[in-house]
């Protein structure tokens, strides 16, 4: 049986660890090329070598999404090293704490820039290969729980992934007739370096699941098949919604 994806290729940022590293290792195994680009390049290349150890087909390349030079730069090589793109995942993204009251304005323009803008400037410059192939594609952004409940020194993170959630609805409503989709996954709470950011202990991580409906956190690994669904079949006749895969943390 031919894998799910076979030919495809994906542009995966935020590849280097985590969620987008836990999406580049399911593209590839389903039978995508796979473009693994981080701001980390030694994480990339990390994900690639693991790629590459179980059969699959990767590169990586490093790019910094709040660099519209960079992001052309990472698009460019993709193209020309496989012909063409067939799906973009926008995982890179950034969560230092702070408060409102005691945030600098630095620290809120950087969440913005790497979350919110990054998410625009990949997305408008795949959209822009992805309706010149006119072979139609998907794009998937990544948003949180945190779009949706109020987040204590996260307010530049909530902030981010709301506008993401309202970036994904209008961009699908302009892609639709190129047959491109647009949409997003909202994890809740996931075992990645993200939540120790703020000083969060293992125990406290783990003990935090316990009050969630499935009883415990996710893995990155539990939102793969979230991404394999809307990059699939399954996902074909969806765009501008939100999946959110939370272990019913929340429920919107």
């Amino acid at each position: 049986m031919a894998a799910l994806l076979e030919g495809k290729v994906a542009v995966v940022t935020g590849a280097g660890r985590g969620i987008g590293r836990a999406f580049a290792l399911a593209l590839a195994a389903e039978g995508c090329r796979v473009a693994v680009a981080d701001v980390d390049i030694a994480g990339a290349e990390a994900t690639v070598n693991e790629i590459a150890s179980r059969g699959g087909t990767a590169a990586s390349s490093q790019v910094d999404v709040t660099e519209r030079g960079s992001v052309a730069n990472l698009m460019r090589l993709v193209v020309d090293r496989w012909t063409g793109l067939d799906m973009l995942v926008n995982d890179a993204g950034v969560f230092p704490r702070a408060t409102v009251v005691d945030m600098d304005e630095t620290l809120w323009d950087r969440v913005i820039d790497v979350n919110l803008k990054g998410t625009f400037l990949c997305s408008q410059a795949a959209a822009r290969i992805l309706i010149a192939q006119g072979r139609g594609g998907r794009i998937v952004n990544m948003v949180s729980r945190a779009a949706y409940t109020a987040y204590p020194r996260g307010a530049h993170y909530a902030a981010s992934k709301a506008g993401i959630v309202g970036f994904t609805r209008s961009l699908a409503s302009e892609l639709g007739s190129y047959r491109i989709t647009v949409n997003a996954i909202a994890p809740g709470t996931v075992n990645t370096a993200m939540p120790r950011a703020g000083g969060v202990t293992d125990e406290q991580l783990f003990a935090s699941g316990r009050a969630f409906p499935l009883g415990r956190i996710a893995e990155p690994e539990d939102i793969v098949p979230a991404l394999l669904f809307l990059c699939g079949n399954g996902g074909e006749y969806m765009t501008g919604q939100v999946l959110h895969v939370n272990g019913g943390s929340f429920m919107p």
